[in-house]
C-alpha cells in the first residue's frame, strides 16, 4: 500500500512540475501562429484604364487627382488623401488613425534611443497590469513573466500593428501626456495619441521627413523602415505598386475605418497617406490599391 501511495504521490509531483512547462509552451506556440502576409497586388497591370474601370490618364497631378475623385464617387463615408508631389484631398480633416498612430509612437521611441534615453536591448517582463484585452498583436496573448527586449516589442508594434506593444512603449516613453509634446514638438498639432486622431496631411509630412533623414538618426531610421516594410498586411497601398518596389507604411482598421499611409522606395521617392471614416470595409479595401496604383502611374520611376 505504501508502494502505491509512494507512486501515486511522485506521478502526481511529476505533473505538479512539467504541466504548466508544457502549457506555456503550448500557449505560446498556439498564439505565435506562422505569420500571414495578405497581398492582393494590382500594381503590375500595365493598363490603368483597366485597373480603375474606366478610361483615365493619370500623367499630370490634375489628372490623377480626377482619377481618384472619380474612384470616391459614391461611396459612403470621406476619404482623405495627401501626396506629397502635389495633391490634397480633404487632407487637413481630422480622421481616426486606427493603427496608423503607431508611427508617431514609433518615431518618439526610436528618437528616445537616438537620446540614450532608453536602451532597446533593455528586457520587458510582461506582467498582467499590462495586458492589453483587444486589438491585433500577440503580445496580450502570452504568459505573463515572457520576457522582450524593447527593439523586440518595436518590432512588433510596427510589423504586426502590436496594440499592447504600443501601449508598453508608450508607458515607457513616460505616459501619453509625454509622448504626446515629443509628437506636438514635430509641429503635429492635429495629432492626438490618446484620442487617436489625426490628418492626411501631418502622418505624410512625418513620413516625408523621416524619409529625407530627419528626426532619426540613419540606423535608427533604417530600423524603423525595415520594421515597416513587408508587414502583415500589404493589401493597401503596397497592392498598387508593380512587385519588387518597397512600401515603407503604416496600416490601420477598425470600424467605419481602413487607412494606410507610406513611402513608395520609385526612383524618387513619394509619401501617400490615405485616411478614412465612415466607410465601407469592403469597398475600402478595394479602392486604396486602386488610388495607390493610380499615383504610381502619375510619379512612379519617372
Amino acid at each position: 500500500m505504501k508502494t502505491i501511495w509512494l507512486l501515486v504521490i511522485t506521478v502526481a509531483l511529476g505533473l505538479v512540475f512539467y504541466l504548466p512547462k508544457e502549457v506555456g509552451r503550448w500557449w505560446t506556440e498556439f498564439n505565435n501562429p506562422e505569420t500571414i502576409t495578405i497581398y492582393k497586388p494590382i500594381g503590375d497591370s500595365p493598363d490603368l484604364s483597366a485597373v480603375v474601370g474606366f478610361t483615365a490618364e493619370a500623367d499630370e497631378p490634375v489628372d490623377a487627382k480626377a482619377v481618384v475623385e472619380r474612384l470616391l464617387e459614391g461611396l459612403p463615408g470621406n476619404y482623405g488623401i495627401w501626396v506629397d508631389q502635389g495633391l490634397a484631398i480633404k487632407a487637413d480633416k481630422v480622421y481616426t488613425a486606427a493603427s496608423v498612430i503607431k508611427l508617431p509612437v514609433l518615431t518618439a521611441y526610436y528618437q528616445a534611443v537616438d537620446a540614450g534615453n532608453l536602451d532597446p536591448e533593455e528586457i520587458y517582463t510582461l506582467v498582467e497590469a499590462d495586458r492589453w484585452q483587444y486589438g491585433t498583436g500577440n503580445m496580450q496573448n502570452q504568459p505573463e513573466g515572457t520576457k522582450y527586449t524593447y527593439r523586440e516589442i518595436a518590432k512588433l508594434a510596427a510589423n504586426q500593428s502590436d496594440n499592447m506593444g504600443a501601449e508598453v512603449l508608450i508607458k515607457k516613453l513616460g505616459g501619453y501626456s509625454a509622448a504626446q509634446r515629443t509628437v506636438n514638438g514635430w509641429g503635429l498639432t492635429d495629432t492626438n495619441l490618446k484620442e487617436n486622431e489625426t490628418t492626411p496631411e501631418e502622418i505624410g509630412d512625418l513620413l516625408k521627413r523621416l524619409e529625407e533623414g530627419k528626426l532619426l538618426t540613419p540606423d535608427s531610421r533604417e530600423e524603423l523602415f525595415t520594421n515597416l516594410t513587408n508587414t502583415i498586411n500589404e493589401d493597401r497601398l503596397p497592392a498598387g505598386v508593380p512587385s519588387g518596389v518597397t512600401v515603407v507604411h503604416k496600416f490601420g482598421s477598425e470600424e467605419g475605418v481602413v487607412n494606410d499611409c507610406g513611402t513608395v522606395m520609385a526612383k524618387k521617392p513619394y509619401v501617400v497617406c490615405v485616411l478614412s471614416t465612415g466607410i465601407n470595409a469592403g469597398e475600402a479595401e478595394v479602392v486604396l490599391p486602386k488610388i495607390s496604383r493610380v499615383i504610381w502611374e502619375w510619379l512612379g520611376d519617372k
